[in-house]
């Protein structure tokens, strides 16, 4: 198990954070070092000293987004950083950093993003955003999501539309089924092979997402969706496949849309976006439970997609999205370290 997985880090207070650990990661005593990026950690003087399985750092109201090293009497130093960016008007917005990946690297943190739609962003959530060095949107929606669900950064980043239907070849896949079935498990499975289609059929739109990323010399790279679950999910999984992670951290990942995705928030949203209207004996908020709550199988079945056509992951980013051996090494070095 990766290490990564078993350490929280919150907020807790104006300025103040709160770090937990278990013994997946040391059970010795750790300093804790902290700046505001991954490269700007003030390694001269810790901000705490022998802390054993949780710590609360305080004094930190400078940082936007603070950085910690935890450096270990026995094992290895570990850098670990926020995975949500904390936006009031934000969707399912978090930092694939700190992942452990091919030859014990580690994904850069600040590097890679995925998000849902920005269309409520406020003022100081622009503000935060432009803290990110974001120089590339990744955008899979259609025209009309991003019509519907417009939002543009402030920082004028390059915007790459690479739209995947949210649904079997076409948009308006949901709003027929919707019309047809009151049942959820109907709406399960059809997530499902929605989500099977988009390693399937939307191939050669990911094969762009890597060519965009190989392109990227420095910044960082935000990929969003109208959810930031299925399609960007995706996207963010093959990223990390293609980086060397592993497919039991990728799930993780995927499913902290659990935790980040707002699905009280995005509720009306979704009704009315799939044009999912009330009638006698039908629970609309059950119906359209399926696409709010993000379960394990919907990337499980991507994965079982993956094996029964390619046989590995290697031949699936070789033979489907371009991505051979050349390649990921050269996006290993660039986003790990």
């Amino acid at each position: 198990m990766d290490c990564m997985l078993s350490i929280e880090l919150e907020p807790v207070g104006e300025g103040t954070w709160r770090l937990r650990w278990d013994d997946t990661f040391t059970s010795s005593p750790v300093r804790v070092y902290v700046g505001g990026t991954p490269a700007t950690i003030d390694r001269r003087q810790p901000c705490a000293i022998s802390a054993r399985a949780e710590v609360e750092i305080s004094g930190l109201a400078g940082f936007a987004r603070p950085y910690f090293e935890l450096v270990p009497a026995q094992g290895s130093p570990l850098v670990v950083g926020p995975r949500q960016v904390l936006l009031a008007g934000g969707v399912n917005f978090r930092d694939l950093g700190g992942y452990l990946a091919a030859g014990g690297r580690r994904v850069s943190w600040g590097r890679l993003f995925r998000s849902g739609h920005l269309s409520r962003l406020t003022a100081a959530d622009q503000t935060l955003i432009s803290t990110l060095d974001i120089r590339t949107v990744c955008d899979f929606r259609m025209a009309e999501e991003r019509l519907s669900e417009n939002g543009a950064l402030q920082c004028a980043p390059a915007v790459v539309t690479l739209g995947i239907p949210p649904g079997l070849k076409d948009r308006f896949y949901f709003h027929r089924l919707f019309e047809q079935t009151d049942d959820p498990a109907v709406i399960i499975e059809a997530v499902h092979e929605v989500l099977r289609s988009m390693v399937e059929e939307s191939a050669a739109r990911y094969a762009q997402l890597f060519e965009v990323l190989l392109a990227v010399p420095s910044g960082s790279i935000l990929m969003n969706c109208s959810a930031g679950k299925e399609r960007t999910g995706v996207g963010a999984a093959l990223v990390l496949m293609a980086l060397g992670v592993t497919r039991a951290t990728i799930l993780y990942d995927f499913c902290l849309s659990r935790q980040y995705y707002p699905a009280a928030i995005e509720l009306p949203r979704a009704l009315a976006k799939y044009e999912v209207a009330p009638r006698p004996g039908r629970d609309v908020n059950a119906l359209i439970e399926p696409l709010l709550v993000t379960r394990a199988s919907y990337l499980e079945c991507v994965f079982a997609s993956i094996d029964a056509r390619y046989g590995s992951d290697a031949d699936f980013l070789q033979q489907a999205l371009g991505v051979g051996p050349r390649e990921r090494t050269h996006l290993q070095q660039l986003f790990t370290q």
